[in-house]
């Protein structure tokens, strides 16, 4: 991977982290950047050496969302957008290999929101499990603008992370709000300095990363997969999860003898 290639990605032991590297346009999907995240998050998914992803951008954006001038060209120009095959539509409604239309990744993803986080780029950022937010952080639905749509998971998952008010305030007003404002409607986990954000992005992946996996991301599966189920689905598909989850006779045995890292588990 060359180092101007639209994403990067590098490991760390663990610890993997993923890079949008379109700082000249903030980050926008164009130049093959959408594709090569979903190509990215695919790598993580499969390789069993990665076990924590950090999600951040290069520069003063995190991620502007579509290459809206790409958008105006082909408006303007009444260029048709290609039309898919049958077998293609059949894997964008079933086996999407979009980042966005993952569902099937219990690993622990983190966004690490630097700068501008608007539109697409905020729907990326909500396709991970939650938000790392740097001070200068902005957010915003600012597609309502140009009568561009939210089209990778924004309606969906941004009603489930900051509750269906806020998320209609966000949707229908366009407003753009800092990271403050983001921490106080639970968009954003934490809110940290500038300079803190990868350290501290980076401290949470080790954290998660030393502590035996099967359980963390077992629990993370049926905290997903029991999304909009009833009660009694959610119960039944958590006690199913949870009772195939390999349980660490390794970590219990260091919490039986009192030796163990009191964040992870881990050996003291």
């Amino acid at each position: 991977m060359t180092a101007d290639a639209p994403v990067l990605y590098e490991q760390d032991g663990p610890i993997v982290t993923v890079t949008l590297n379109r700082p000249a346009v903030m980050n926008n999907f164009g130049g093959g950047l959408f594709q090569a995240l979903g190509e990215a998050a695919t790598r993580f998914h499969e390789d069993a050496s990665a076990l924590v992803m950090i999600l951040t951008g290069r520069g003063r954006a995190f991620c502007a969302g579509a290459d809206l001038k790409a958008i105006e060209r082909r408006v303007r120009e009444g260029t048709p957008r290609p039309q898919p095959t049958s077998e293609e539509r059949r894997r964008n409604f079933f086996a999407n290999p979009k980042f966005t239309r993952r569902t099937d990744i219990y690993k622990p993803m983190i966004a690490a929101v630097n700068g501008y986080c608007f539109a697409g780029g905020l729907e990326v950022a909500l396709t991970c499990h939650f938000i790392i937010a740097a001070e200068s952080a902005e957010f915003g639905v600012l597609n309502r603008r140009w009568a561009v749509p939210l089209v990778d998971g924004g309606t969906y998952r941004l009603p489930l992370w900051v509750g269906l008010g806020n998320a209609l305030y966000l949707i229908q007003t366009g407003a753009r709000i800092d990271a403050r404002e983001a921490h106080r409607m639970g968009l954003a986990q934490e809110v940290v300095a500038d300079d803190a954000l990868m350290p501290r992005a980076r401290e949470l992946a080790g954290i998660m990363a030393a502590v035996p996996p099967s359980g963390l991301t077992g629990d993370t599966e049926s905290a997903l997969r029991g999304l909009g189920r009833s009660y009694e689905e959610a119960l039944a598909l958590e006690a199913v999860i949870g009772s195939t989850t390999q349980i660490s006779g390794e970590a219990l045995a260091r919490f039986a003898s009192g030796s163990y890292d009191p964040r992870t588990g881990g050996p003291r």
